[in-house]
């Protein structure tokens, strides 16, 4: 195998090692927020000390501690698409690098 292409191999596998790692602990994250909006809207409501829910949810969901829960809940999901896409590009690119190589033997093949 050409050494430029082991090289090339050993980047995209690595690349694809730590951004899997990265995309799987934000992925994590996000969906522990998007899990937690209701625990966060309900803890609000508690504090609130309104009886009437409705009430309560217009005024808890206008609260400056539950808009930036949802900013960061926002966050962390625009982190994980981010990480995600660079790890299918890894994945992209190892793939064309496979089939570059796959080129590169049978042309060396056939020049003898």
């Amino acid at each position: 195998m050409n050494i430029d292409f082991e090289d090339k191999f050993r980047n995209c596998i690595k690349k694809i090692g730590e951004i899997g790692e990265a995309y799987a602990e934000a992925k994590g994250q996000s969906w522990q927020m998007q899990e937690l909006k209701g625990s966060m809207l309900a803890s609000i409501i508690n504090r609130s000390g309104e009886s009437v829910v409705s009430k309560a949810e217009i005024i808890a969901k206008s609260s400056e501690e539950y808009q930036s829960y949802v900013r960061e809940t926002s966050q962390a999901i625009k982190k994980e698409l981010s990480l995600k896409a660079q790890y299918e590009m890894w994945k992209s690119s190892f793939e064309a690098l496979r089939s570059l190589s796959s080129l590169e033997k049978a042309t060396q093949k056939e020049i003898g």
